[in-house]
C-alpha cells in the first residue's frame, strides 16, 4: 500500500507537514518550478524526493510540481495499492504548487490530441517526444521488467501489449518535453532513473541541461546528483554516475585513508554482522557472519562443500545470479542481456572442470522472472557434478564466505562487499561504485574469459587475486556509502522506520518540534547544490576530519584486520 494508516493519524501528520513547510520555505509566487516524481507506490520514497526538493527551494525558490499517476501494468505487476488521491494530499502538504496525473493526461490525450499539459494555471500545448530510438530503449527495458522476463520475445514487435508500451513511453517523452522546453525547471528529483515513466524524463532533463537528483531507498537521505557542467552527454545516467564517483573517491577518499581508516574499521564490523543496508539481499539470520578466524572457517569450509559435493581442496566460484529483468542497459555491461551473461558463464563453467562452480538465484527472484530462467540453466547443467545451482535465501553468509575464493558478478553489490572481507571478485559490467578499485572490473567479453581463467590458476596455487590495496578501498566505500553518504536528519526517518503508523509519528514530532536551523539537512544540500557534488555527504569531503576522542578500533570487535574470518593473499 502506498500508505496504509488511521485517517487520524493521517491527518495529524499532514497538518504538522504543512505548517511546517509553510514556514519554512519562500513563496510559491516564481516562475521557475522543481520537478519531483511520486510514482512509487511506497511513501518513503515519495517521502524522500519531497524533502531534498524543498531543501533546494530553500536556497533557490521554486515552485513545486509533483508528477505521479499509476498505469495499468505498473499497478498489475507491481504498484497493487497505489492511491493518486493519497499522494496529492501528501504533496500539498509538502507545498506543492501542481500535482500532474500524467497518465490521467495521457488518457484524456488519447481521445483528444489537442488536450494540454496544465502548469501554474497556464496550458502548454504537448510538444513531440524524443527521437525513436531513445523511445525504443526504454519501451524494450520497460516491458522486460514489467512481463518479468530477462530478453524480448522474437516477436516482441508484433505484439499488442508491446505497441502499447512504445505508445505510452511515446506520450510520456511528449508530456516531459514540454515541462523542460519551458526552460524554467531548476532541478528534477527522482527516486529512479531508468524505465520509460522515470527515465525518459531523466533524458529530457540532461537534455535540456537541468539538474538530476536521484534519492536512494536505502539509509536516511541518500542521493547522487548529475549536474550538466559535469555530464559529458556520452554515457547513460548511471555510467556519468560511476565516473564521477570514481573520481570523488580517488580524490577525496584515498588519500585520506589513514584518518578514515577507524571509521572504515566500525562499517565493516556492522557489514559484518549485517546492521544496516545494504546487504539486503540476506537478511534475517542467515546475514551475519561470525567467522573470526580461518581455523573456524576451514572447519565449516570442509562441511559446506560436502552439501554440495565439493572437494574443499579446490578452488570454489560463486557466480551471482541478477534480478535478470532489472534495469536492462542503463549501465555498461559486456553482454546483450543479463541472462546471456549469467547462461553463458554457466556454459564455461561446464567446461572448466578444473574447479568447482556455484551460481546463486537472486534473493526477489520471482519478482523479476516468470519464465523460469534460473530453473532452466540449472537443469541444462545438471549432469555437471562440479557446478551447483542453489536458492541464495537458503545459504547462510556463513556458509558462502567459507566457501567462495572468488565471486562473479556483473553490478551485484557482493562486487564491493566481499573484497572488504578478502575475497576478489570480477565484474562484467560497472556498477555505482566500479571505479572505486574495489574489484576487478573487466571492459570486455574477451577480458572477461581471460580474467575468469587466470583467477583460477591462481585459485589452484592456493592463492587469492584481491590485493591488499582492495581491502582498503572495499571498506572505504563502505565508510562511503552506508556512513559518509547518508544523511541523518530528523525530517526522514530511517528506512526501517515502519509500519506506516510508525513512520508518520516520527516524522510529525520532527514537524512539530526540530527546528530549521538545527538540522543538517540543509546545509548538506545546499553545500552538493552550489558545489555542484555528485553525491550528497554528512560532512564536507574536501575538509579534514576532526581528531577523534577515542579510539574507535579499541572500542569494537575484532574486524578481519586483526582477527580474519578470511585470510588474504592465501586460501
Amino acid at each position: 500500500m502506498w500508505l496504509k494508516a488511521q485517517p487520524t493519524e493521517l491527518q495529524w501528520f499532514l497538518d504538522a507537514a504543512a505548517t511546517y513547510w509553510e514556514k519554512h520555505l519562500p513563496p510559491q509566487d516564481h516562475p521557475e518550478t522543481i520537478l519531483v516524481e511520486a510514482f512509487h507506490q511506497d511513501v518513503r520514497v515519495t517521502l524522500r524526493n519531497l524533502v531534498f526538493a524543498n531543501a533546494i527551494r530553500r536556497i533557490r525558490p521554486a515552485r513545486l510540481v509533483v508528477l505521479t499517476g499509476v498505469e495499468q501494468d505498473w499497478h498489475r505487476t507491481l504498484w497493487s495499492g497505489f492511491d493518486v488521491s493519497l499522494v496529492e494530499r501528501f504533496s500539498n502538504a509538502f507545498g506543492a504548487g501542481d500535482v500532474i496525473d500524467v497518465y490521467d493526461l495521457l488518457e484524456r490525450r488519447r481521445k483528444d490530441r489537442t488536450v494540454p499539459l496544465p502548469l501554474a494555471g497556464r496550458s502548454l500545448p504537448v510538444v513531440d517526444p524524443l527521437d525513436e530510438e531513445t523511445l525504443t530503449r526504454y519501451a524494450d527495458a520497460t516491458y522486460c521488467r514489467l512481463a518479468k522476463v530477462p530478453r524480448l520475445p522474437a516477436d516482441h514487435t508484433t505484439r499488442a501489449d508491446y505497441r502499447r508500451r512504445r505508445e505510452l513511453g511515446a506520450g510520456l517523452s511528449a508530456l516531459y518535453e514540454t515541462l523542460f522546453r519551458t526552460g524554467t525547471v531548476a532541478a528534477l528529483v527522482t527516486s529512479h532513473v531508468d524505465y520509460d515513466q522515470w527515465g525518459l524524463q531523466v533524458e529530457s532533463a540532461r537534455r535540456a541541461g537541468v539538474p538530476v537528483i536521484h534519492t536512494q531507498q536505502t539509509g536516511c537521505l541518500k542521493a547522487y546528483g548529475l549536474f550538466p557542467e559535469h555530464d559529458s552527454g556520452t554515457g547513460t545516467f548511471r555510467a556519468e554516475l560511476t565516473r564521477q564517483i570514481g573520481a570523488v573517491f580517488e580524490e577525496r577518499i584515498w588519500p585520506r585513508r589513514l584518518e578514515l581508516h577507524s571509521a572504515a574499521e566500525l562499517i565493516a564490523w556492522r557489514a559484518k554482522v549485517n546492521l544496516g543496508r545494504p546487504s539486503w539481499w540476506r537478511g534475517g539470520v542467515t546475514a551475519a557472519v561470525d567467522l573470526s578466524n580461518p581455523a573456524e572457517r576451514d572447519r565449516l569450509r570442509s562441511h559446506v562443500a560436502a552439501r554440495f559435493g565439493f572437494d574443499p581442496a579446490r578452488p570454489v566460484i560463486a557466480v551471482f545470479n541478477h534480478a535478470v529483468s532489472d534495469a536492462l542497459g542503463t549501465n555498461k555491461e559486456l553482454f546483450p542481456s543479463l541472462a546471456d551473461w549469467f547462461a553463458e558463464t554457466a556454459g564455461y563453467a561446464a567446461r572448466r572442470t578444473d574447479a568447482q562452480w556455484l551460481f546463486l538465484d537472486h534473493p526477489s527472484q520471482a519478482l523479476y522472472d516468470s519464465t523460469g530462467f534460473f530453473a532452466s540453466v540449472a537443469q541444462e547443467h545438471r549432469r555437471h557434478r562440479h557446478v551447483a545451482f542453489h536458492p541464495s535465501a537458503k545459504l547462510s553468509k556463513n556458509a558462502l564466505w567459507s566457501l567462495v575464493d572468488l565471486g562473479v558478478t556483473v553490478r551485484g553489490s557482493v562486487s564491493n562487499e566481499l573484497p572488504a572481507y578478502g575475497i576478489p571478485v570480477i565484474q562484467a559490467g560497472h556498477s555505482e561504485w566500479s571505479s572505486c578499485g574495489v574489484s576487478t572490473v573487466v571492459e570486455s567479453a574477451d577480458e572477461y574469459w581471460d580474467s575468469l581463467d587466470a583467477s583460477i590458476e591462481a585459485a589452484k596455487r592456493g592463492e587469492l587475486t584481491v590485493t591488499d590495496e582492495q581491502v582498503r578501498r572495499a571498506r572505504l566505500w563502505l565508510w562511503l556509502y552506508r556512513s559518509g553518504g547518508d544523511l541523518v536528519t530528523p525530517l526522514v526517518p530511517q528506512w526501517d522506520v515502519w509500519p506506516a503508523t510508525h513512520l508518520l509519528k516520527s516524522m510529525g514530532a520532527a514537524f512539530r518540534h526540530i527546528e530549521s536551523d538545527a538540522d543538517p539537512l540543509y546545509p548538506a544540500v545546499e553545500r552538493m547544490w552550489r558545489n555542484r557534488e555528485p553525491m550528497l555527504t554528512r560532512t564536507d569531503l574536501g575538509a579534514p576530519p576532526p581528531a577523534p576522542s577515542f579510539s574507535l578500533t579499541a572500542r569494537m570487535p575484532s574486524t578481519m584486520d586483526t582477527d580474519p574470518a578470511l585470510p588474504t593473499g592465501t586460501r
